[in-house]
C-alpha cells in the first residue's frame, strides 16, 4: 500500500522486532513448528511491513472529496474517485448489464479492523453513490487475544488503512458482492515498539523463522475463510519475500514450497486468490546498508495464486483514458515483479517461456497502484483526522481483480477457481480484454515493459467489460 505522504506502508516483513517476535513464538505457537497452519505468532504482525523503521508522522485527509486539480495543486499528483475509476475498466457497462457481484463473496485477509471500518465503507459507498455494503468481519485470534485497536499505534494504523483500501476497492468495483473480511489479529506485544539495542537487521534465521510464522498465518486465515464461507474470491495485500524466507539467500524458499499444495487445493475447489506483487520495485531492499537483491513476494508467487502488479492509469476528469496505461514505477515505489527463485515455471506460462525460463514469473496481470494517481478512500480513524486519502500499491490491484472475480462468477452462475490457463489464453486475443502495457519498468533492477508478457506488468492490464465475459464463457467447469 502506498499513499503520496509519509503514512506507513504495510508489505514487507519487518527487521526491527525481529527479536522480540522469535521470543513470542513458543508462547504463541505451543512450541509447535512453525511451518504448520495455525502455529502463528506475532512474527505475522511484521509479515507485511516496511523492512525500515514505519514513519510515523500522517498526512492531512481531505474532508471532501478533491478534484484532480485539488490533487495536483496539493500533493502533486493526480487522484481519481470511484467513478472514473470504474469508468476506466469499463465496470460501469457490467453494471448496467446488471453485472454488480450479486450474489457472490470476496474474502480480504487483514490483521487489523479499525473501529471505523463499517462507518468508513458505507461513507464511502453513499459518496460515490453505491449500493450499501454487506459487510462481515470474522476475527480469528491465533495467539489466543486480540490487541484493542489503537490509531496513535503507527503499525497498527498502516494495517488498519489497508483493511480500509482493500474492502472499498472490492465494493468499488462489485458493489453488491459480500465482503467478508478475516482478521488475524495478534496481542499487543506485537505491536510494541522494539527495544533500545534490538538489531536493525535480523539474522537470517530469525528473518526465516519470521517468515515462516507468517506464511502460516496467511494460510490460516485462507483456510478459515474457505472453512466458513466458500467464497468467490479471496485478496492477500501483504506479502514475504523469497529471498527472506529462504534464510538471506538466493536458494529456493523450501518452507513456501510445503505450503503450494494447499493452496493449490483451495482453488481446485472453486475460489479464486490474488495477492499483490509488493510496492519496492523488482529488488526490494533487505536492510539498511544492504544491497538491493532481486526478489518476489508470497504468495504472489505461488503458481496457484493469481499475482496482481501495478499500473498506473492517465485518466481525465470523466474517467477517459488519455493515454495507455503504463507500469507503476513513481517517486513512491514500483510493482512487484521477477521470476520466482523458489517455484518453476507452471504450465500456464509455456507460452511465455522465452520470457520467464524456467520458474515462475511475476505479475500475471497489472490493476492500478500507481501513487501518481491514487484511488480516493474514506477513512475516519487517523489521528489527522477523518477525510479521504489517494492511496495506491499492488495492494490496491489485489482486490480490485478479486471484485473481477465476484463479476465474472455471477456472469457464470459457478465459481470459475483457476483462472490463470484462461488469462494467458485471452492475452493472445485481440477482442479477450486483455490490454497490453507496453511502456515503463519495475526499477532500476527490475524489467522493462514491452510487447507481450513481461516482468513488469505481466500480459498487461484489464478492459473488465470485456474480460468479465469472456472469463465466464471460457473457464471450464470444474469436475
Amino acid at each position: 500500500m502506498i499513499i503520496p505522504s509519509s503514512l506507513p506502508q504495510r508489505r514487507r516483513l519487518a527487521a526491527a522486532s525481529v527479536a522480540a517476535l522469535i521470543a513470542a513464538l513458543p508462547a504463541c505457537a505451543g512450541g509447535a513448528g512453525a511451518g504448520r497452519t495455525g502455529t502463528v505468532s506475532s512474527a505475522a504482525a511484521r509479515a507485511a511491513s516496511s523492512m525500515s523503521a514505519a514513519p510515523t508522522a500522517t498526512a492531512q485527509p481531505f474532508r471532501h472529496v478533491p478534484t484532480q486539480a485539488v490533487c495536483r495543486r496539493v500533493l502533486g499528483s493526480a487522484c481519481y474517485a470511484a467513478d472514473a475509476v470504474r469508468r476506466a475498466y469499463g465496470v460501469d457497462k457490467l453494471d448496467a448489464a446488471g453485472i454488480t457481484g450479486k450474489g457472490r463473496t470476496v474474502v480480504v485477509w487483514e490483521e487489523v479492523v479499525p473501529d471505523t471500518l463499517r462507518a468508513d465503507l458505507e461513507t464511502f459507498s453513499t459518496t460515490m453513490k453505491l449500493p450499501l455494503p454487506d459487510l462481515t468481519v470474522d476475527r480469528y485470534a491465533p495467539a489466543g487475544h486480540i490487541a484493542p485497536f489503537d490509531a496513535q499505534n503507527a503499525r497498527m494504523a498502516g494495517a488498519a488503512l489497508e483493511t480500509t483500501l482493500d474492502t472499498q476497492m472490492v465494493h468499488m468495483l462489485a458493489p453488491d458482492a459480500k465482503i467478508v473480511v478475516t482478521q488475524i489479529g495478534l496481542p499487543e506485544h506485537a505491536y510494541a515498539s522494539p527495544s533500545p539495542g534490538t538489531p536493525t537487521t535480523p539474522s537470517a534465521q530469525d528473518a526465516r523463522r519470521a517468515a515462516a510464522v507468517g506464511a502460516a498465518l496467511i494460510l490460516d486465515g485462507i483456510a478459515q475463510s474457505v472453512r466458513n464461507h466458500r467464497p468467490d474470491a479471496i485478496s492477500i495485500s501483504y506479502g514475504i519475500e523469497e529471498y527472506t524466507a529462504a534464510g538471506d539467500s538466493q536458494a529456493p524458499a523450501e518452507g513456501l514450497l510445503a505450503f503450494s499444495p494447499a493452496l493449490a487445493e483451495v482453488v481446485a475447489s472453486g475460489t479464486t486468490l490474488t495477492a499483490s506483487t509488493g510496492d519496492f520495485g523488482a529488488a526490494p531492499p533487505v536492510g539498511p546498508g544492504r544491497e538491493r537483491v532481486r526478489s518476489v513476494s508470497w504468495p504472489a508467487s505461488d503458481p496457484s495464486v493469481l499475482a496482481l502488479g501495478g499500473s498506473r492509469l492517465h485518466l481525465d476528469a470523466e474517467g477517459r483514458r488519455t493515454g495507455p496505461d503504463t507500469v507503476w514505477h513513481d517517486r513512491a515505489g514500483a510493482t512487484g515483479g521477477g521470476p520466482s527463485q523458489t517455484f518453476a515455471r507452471p504450465r500456464y506460462q509455456d507460452r511465455v517461456a522465452d520470457v520467464v525460463g524456467g520458474r515462475r514469473g511475476t505479475p500475471d496481470i497489472s490493476m492500478d497502484g500507481s501513487a501518481s494517481g491514487g484511488t480516493l478512500v474514506y477513512q475516519g480513524f487517523l489521528p489527522a483526522g477523518a477525510g479521504w486519502l489517494p492511496v495506491g500499491g499492488t495492494s490496491e490491484a489485489a482486490p480490485m481483480f478479486a471484485a473481477l472475480v465476484a463479476l465474472a462468477n455471477q456472469e457464470a452462475g459457478r465459481r470459475l477457481g483457476a483462472l490463470h490457463e484462461a488469462l494467458y489464453a485471452l492475452a493472445g486475443d485481440p477482442h479477450g480484454g486483455v490490454v497490453d502495457i507496453t511502456e515503463g519498468d519495475n526499477g532500476p533492477y527490475g524489467f522493462q515493459a514491452g510487447p507481450g508478457y513481461d516482468l513488469a506488468s505481466g500480459l498487461g492490464t484489464v478492459d473488465a467489460s470485456v474480460l468479465v465475459p469472456q472469463l465466464a464463457a471460457r473457464v471450464r467447469p470444474r469436475r
